[in-house]
Parts: structure tokens; sequence; C-alpha cells
């Protein structure tokens, strides 16, 4: 009905208004289901990413990161391209979960070489890619590393949030992971029974670690690891974490950055004991900086170097000396 009250046939047509036509419309439709059909990403290229993001986890702790990160790199922004182009809606979920595990690794990796800006940036797209895939596993091992890079910067409660945060959404398979960070974090904070805590939760998420399929390895050698270094910012003990380190130093398979941590947690107790024995902290230390020779670690070079600056009052001890010389060529 219009204005005067005359009723007037309904208008349903289309095309015709705001010059629309049907032609139009019906070629850029086609144009669109076209590539649909067709815009799949080449089996090659996933295939070729796959690949360089095994290589990226089976060398990551183990290989220099300098050989480790280009072609890491080259496979990530191969997939991102593609995801910058239209592609069929059913690869898509796929593409992003490989894109943000690939993330994830460069950004562990440019941690281990010491470039912490990179870290975070491949952090944050890490981060991304795992919200819009909401997969479990990614986002537990986004958390993980965020904490890692907050207690590197000296942001121990903040660390142990992000842990703690993770592990409440993370699959079981990654709860003692977590759990270690936080308590390792919640002791270097001075919230001691909040450490505690979290190592209990670790060691009873142990068998799902073990059992799953966790974003990390998790195994003996870890959980023995991270009472160690809890137990480094714990007072009075220093023989737990002593005798820890050394089950863990024993524990891993090979040489690796937590065999490396796991000598300089004793290291650090040898310093701090009642009675300290500098000989046998530069050792550990020593030995940790051995560990990490073909595989550059920052994290084990400025833990190392804190502590040679804490030997520094028993220089003449010729152990002592050696260390400041092999932390002074890192």
């Amino acid at each position: 009905m219009d204005r005067t009250g005359e009723v007037r046939p309904t208008d349903r047509r289309l095309f015709g208004a705001g010059g629309l036509s049907a032609a139009a419309v019906l070629a850029f439709a086609g144009e669109v289901d076209a590539q649909l059909q067709t815009y799949r990403p080449r089996i090659t290229d996933v295939a070729d990413a796959e690949t360089a993001l095994a290589d990226l986890e089976r060398n990551r702790t183990t290989a220099n990161p300098v050989g480790l990160f280009p072609p890491a790199y080259d496979a990530w922004k191969a997939v991102e391209d593609v995801l910058a182009r239209r592609v069929h809606p059913a690869y898509v979920p796929k593409l992003t979960l490989l894109a943000g595990t690939l993330a994830a690794g460069l950004s562990t990796v440019a941690s281990f070489a010491g470039d912490e800006k990179y870290g975070r940036i491949f952090a944050g797209i890490a981060e991304a890619h795992a919200s819009a895939a909401g997969e479990p596993v990614l986002q537990a091992r986004v958390a993980g590393i965020q904490s890692w890079q907050a207690l590197d910067a000296g942001l121990a409660l903040t660390a142990a949030d992000i842990a703690a945060e993770g592990r409440r959404h993370a699959d079981p398979a990654d709860r003692a992971r977590l759990a270690g960070y936080e308590a390792e974090a919640a002791a270097m904070a001075g919230l001691y029974d909040r450490a505690d805590a979290a190592l209990a939760e670790m060691q009873a998420s142990m068998h799902a670690a073990t059992a799953g399929h966790p974003a990390i390895e998790w195994g003996e050698a870890n959980e023995h690891l991270f009472i160690a270094l809890a137990a480094t910012h714990t007072p009075g003990r220093a023989s737990i974490a002593i005798a820890f380190g050394t089950r863990s130093v024993g524990a891993f398979d090979g040489p690796c950055q937590g065999q490396a941590l796991a000598h300089l947690a004793v290291a650090t107790e040898h310093l701090k004991a009642a009675r300290p024995a500098p000989d046998s902290a530069a050792a550990s230390a020593i030995a940790a900086l051995e560990v990490v020779q073909a595989a550059p670690n920052a994290e084990v070079h400025d833990r190392a170097r804190r502590l040679a600056s804490e030997l520094e009052p028993w220089q003449s001890e010729p152990l002592v000396a050696e260390l400041g010389r092999r932390v002074a060529a890192v």
C-alpha cells in the first residue's frame, strides 16, 4: 500500500535496482564457486611444511638455532602465503594449526638464540593461530612459551600466573609441564606454598603426560629438573636441588637445554649450601656450558653468566677461573 492507500503488487525483483544485474551476480558467484572447488593447497607444499616442522621439533633443543631457523621460517612463510589467498574452508583449520605450530617453534628457537624480540613476535602469532584453531595442545604450548618469556624478563609472578591459567585449560597431558613452570616461577617470586602446590600438581599429572601426547615431550628427567629448579629458589632446600638436579642430568637421553639447566641447578646450590663449594659449583656450570656447546642456548648462557659473577670472590680457584674464561668466550 502506498501513501494514497492504493494497494500495489509487492516488488520481489532482486535485480534491476541500483544497476545490479542477474548476469553480474551469476558470473561472480560462479567465479567464487570455481575458486572454492579448485583453490586447494598443493599437497607437496603442505608435505614440505610438515617435514620442516618435524625437523624443527626433533632438533629444537639439540641443534644450533642458526641452522634451525631459516628452513622453519621458509616453511612457516609458505603456509602463511597459502592462508593469505583464497583457500577452500575445509583446509583452513589444518593450515592454521600448522602455521601456529611452526610459529611456536620459531619463537622457541629465536629465544634460544637470544633474540627475544622475535621470540615474542612469533609467540604472538602462534597465540593468534591457537585461538583461531581452538586447539588445546597448541594453546598449552603457547602458554608455556609465554610463561618462560615472562620469567626471563624478571616477571616471576606473571610467569606463574600465565602457566597456571594455561594449565586450567590444557589437555591433561600438558598439565604436568605447565605446573612445573608455575612451580619454578612461584618459588622465584617467593610464593613457596604456591610452588609446592604446583609441584604436587605436576607429580599428580605425570601419568597423563607420559601416557598422552603433550605439546612438548615430558618425562621423569623434566619432573626431576623442575623439582630442582623450584628448590633453588626456596630457602633450606639446597640438598633437594642438588639431589634432583643430579638425577635429572642422568635421566635425560642426551645433551639438551634441560640437561644443562639441571647442571646449573646443582651448581647454584653448591654455592648456596651452608658450606659453599665454589669449585663444585664451577664444575657443574662448566658441564652445563659443554652440554650446549653444539647447540648454543641463551637461557643457559645467561644463567651461567650470573653464576660466574656470584663466584667472583673465589677467582683464585682454578675451576672458577676457568668458568670465567668460558663465559667470557660465549
